[in-house]
């Protein structure tokens, strides 16, 4: 998306687009998401989400800062190899020997998607999502649930999820000695 022309209502709301368009259109200051090639206004998030959000880039991005081994993202426009709509992960991370996908935006499959499950979002992310990034070969996707303070990992397993759901702590297998906890991603 081009430079930012602020209107006091969503300008694309409803518009069909190609991945092409959606590159090509000016922000007009509000939050889409792209449903089978339709803009659709994304509600902005609450405390509890953004509060998680923040608390799980910083992780990640601590962790990096003592082992560079990648770059790590919030909110930025997705656009996997399968062609198919934009996403736009709560964060992403890409290592660095696939730092040539980024660009303006990320062109290709980030390493590590993390989401922060809200009521608008849910249904998506744990289903059409959590397939396009294991079709495309994100090697872990992190979820946070605010309402219920749990996290989930899901490892990719070239054709399913391994899943550990509902825990206190996980150990990331892409971040070598990252533990993330419910205490530090919930308070």
């Amino acid at each position: 998306m081009a430079a930012i022309t602020t209107t006091t209502k969503p300008r694309y709301e409803g518009l069909k687009v190609t991945r092409e368009e959606y590159l090509d259109l000016e922000e007009d200051g509000f939050k889409y998401d792209v449903i089978d090639g339709v803009m659709h206004m994304a509600p902005s998030p609450n405390f509890e989400h953004g509060d998680a959000q923040i608390a799980l880039g910083f992780m990640i991005r601590g962790y990096l800062q003592k082992n560079p081994l990648g770059k790590v993202a919030c909110e930025v426009d997705v656009f996997l190899p399968d062609g198919g709509d934009p996403l736009r992960p709560d964060i992403s991370l890409i290592l660095n020997e696939n730092l040539h996908i980024v660009k303006t935006h990320i062109h290709g499959t980030p390493d590590l998607v993390c989401e922060v499950l809200s009521a608008a979002s849910r249904e998506r992310d744990l289903g059409v999502k959590a397939e396009r990034y294991l079709k495309c070969g994100v090697k872990e996707y992190w979820i946070a649930d605010p309402d219920n303070k749990t996290l989930q990992v899901w490892y990719n397993a070239k054709d399913h999820w391994e899943k550990v759901q509902g825990v206190m702590e996980f150990h990331s297998k892409l971040l070598p000695g990252l533990v993330v906890t419910t205490k530090e991603i919930f308070g």
